[in-house]
């Protein structure tokens, strides 16, 4: 799908970060989870400066934030695109066998000439 209108850049832009947060929060956890598993078993963790366990964390954190974020994207734009092609199938079905609104016409000409 191809974001063409601002209103859907900013659409796409918003629903990726939504990706990012999530994927923030998500492997942060895991990366905090990791650094009290390293801190209660690994000594020569206990030893590292609280700056680089920081870091370690954080690193976590941002890369799971990019790939849940590219992982929202994709879905966003497969989304788009499935809608684009359900719109265009809709559209040549009605050519071909008629639309709903051709069926009401003529529903109602037949109640009118009743």
């Amino acid at each position: 799908m191809r974001v063409v209108t601002a209103s859907d850049q900013e659409s796409a832009s918003n629903y990726a970060m939504k990706g990012f947060a999530i994927g923030i929060a998500q492997w942060a956890t895991v990366g905090i989870f990791a650094s009290g598993l390293l801190y209660a078993f690994a000594p020569w963790y206990r030893r590292t400066q609280t700056v680089n366990k920081f870091y370690i964390v954080m690193c976590f954190g941002l890369g799971g934030g990019a790939y849940k974020s590219d992982r929202y994207m994709v879905n966003y734009e497969r989304r788009g695109r499935a809608e684009m092609l359900d719109a265009e199938t809709r559209r040549r079905y009605d050519l071909i066998y008629g639309g709903k609104s051709d069926e009401q016409e003529e529903a109602k000409k037949v109640s009118a000439s009743t």
